[in-house]
C-alpha cells in the first residue's frame, strides 16, 4: 500500500472501496502507459494488481499492522487497449494472522478478462505513522478516483516494419527511438548486452509506500517491463508480442533514495510461439531485490 495514491494515481488506478468480501480498484488506461510500441502490456496494470492485491490482507486487520507481498503471478487473457477502464478485484482465499493467499481479477468495461492472478501476502513486524494513518473505513477518501489520463504525452514513434528486435532495442538503447511513455514513467533506460536488455532506473520520490520504501507495485511493473523488452529481442520483422504469464518474488523493499537500480534480463528458451525470459532486480552494490520468470507470446509474421 502506498503512503498515499501517488503510485496508484500515477498510473490512473483510484477508487477503491470493498464490495462484499473483495477488495476493488479502477484504473484508466492512458497514453502515459502505452510502451514503445504504442500498445498496452501487463507492465501497465502490474502495479494496480500488486496494489489490490496487497491491499485485501492489509485490510483484513483491525489494527494498524503492516503487511507486504513476498508473490504475484499473472497470467494474461484479452488483452487490454488505450482507453479502457479496468476493473482489478482481490479476494482472499485463504487468511491467517500470519500470511494469506490472494486471488485477483482484472476485467474491462465489456467484461472481458484481461488478466487473472495470485499473490502471498505476509504479516510484518513493522510499520509507519503513515501507514496507522490511512483511514480503512474510507477507502475512497484515502484511494480517491484518479485524475483524468494524461493527454500531453507523446505518442511512440513508428517502427520501421523491416527491423528484427535486436534492430529495435539497438535503436531504444541509441536514442533512434523514443522510450515510450511508459518507460519514461517508470523513469528507465534501456541498454543493450549479450545477455539481453538491461534497464537502468532511478527511484522517484512519488514512489514510495508508507514505509519510505518503493511500492511493490512499481517493482512489478519494472520488472514486467524489462521482461516484455527481453521479449521483443526475439522477434522478426513485423511480428507482434505480449507478456503472457508473469511471476514475481520479492526479496526485500529497496528503500526511496537506494540509488539507481537495474534490471537484468536474460532468456531460459525460446520457440516459434513462446519464449521464457527472467529478470533481477539489484541496486549498485549487488543487493538483490526481485527476481521474475516470465512467457512471452509471439504472433509470428
Amino acid at each position: 500500500m502506498s503512503r498515499t495514491a501517488g503510485p496508484l494515481h500515477h498510473f490512473g488506478a483510484g477508487n477503491m472501496r470493498k464490495e462484499g468480501a473483495a477488495l476493488v480498484l479502477e484504473q484508466q488506461i492512458g497514453p502515459a502507459l502505452v510502451d514503445h510500441r504504442g500498445v498496452i502490456e501487463m507492465a501497465a496494470y502490474a502495479s494496480a494488481a500488486e496494489g489490490i492485491s496487497s491491499g485485501v490482507y492489509w485490510h483484513s486487520f483491525t489494527e494498524p499492522i503492516g503487511t507486504v507481498q513476498a508473490w504475484l503471478a499473472l497470467t494474461a487473457g484479452a488483452p487490454a487497449r488505450l482507453g479502457d477502464t479496468l476493473r482489478l478485484a482481490s479476494d482472499l482465499a485463504h487468511r491467517d494472522d500470519a500470511q494469506a493467499t490472494a486471488t485477483l481479477s482484472v476485467s474491462n468495461g465489456a467484461g472481458e478478462v484481461i488478466c487473472t492472478g495470485i499473490a502471498r501476502d505476509v504479516r510484518v513486524g513493522r510499520t509507519s505513522e503513515a501507514l496507522a494513518a490511512l483511514d480503512k473505513d474510507d477507502l475512497q477518501s484515502t484511494f480517491p478516483a484518479a485524475p483524468p489520463p494524461r493527454l500531453d504525452v507523446t505518442a511512440p514513434a513508428p517502427i520501421d516494419p523491416g527491423w528484427d528486435g535486436g534492430r529495435i532495442l539497438l535503436a531504444l538503447s541509441r536514442g533512434e527511438l523514443p522510450p515510450g511513455p511508459l518507460t519514461e514513467l517508470l523513469a528507465m533506460t534501456v541498454r543493450v548486452t549479450e545477455a539481453g536488455p538491461v534497464c537502468a532506473m532511478t527511484p522517484q520520490e512519488w514512489m514510495a509506500n508508507p514505509y519510505g520504501a518503493i511500492q511493490g507495485g512499481i517493482i512489478a511493473s519494472a520488472v514486467a517491463h524489462a521482461c516484455a523488452l527481453a521479449g521483443q529481442g526475439h522477434t522478426g520483422p513485423g511480428d507482434g508480442y505480449r507478456l503472457a504469464d508473469f511471476s514475481v518474488h520479492f526479496f526485500r523493499s529497496p528503500q526511496i533514495d537506494v540509488g539507481p537500480l537495474t534490471v537484468s534480463t536474460g532468456t531460459e528458451r525460446v520457440g516459434r510461439r513462446l519464449a521464457t525470459v527472467s529478470a533481477t532486480l539489484t541496486d549498485g552494490a549487488g543487493t538483490e531485490y526481485a527476481r521474475a520468470v516470465a512467457d512471452i507470446a509471439y504472433t509470428r509474421a
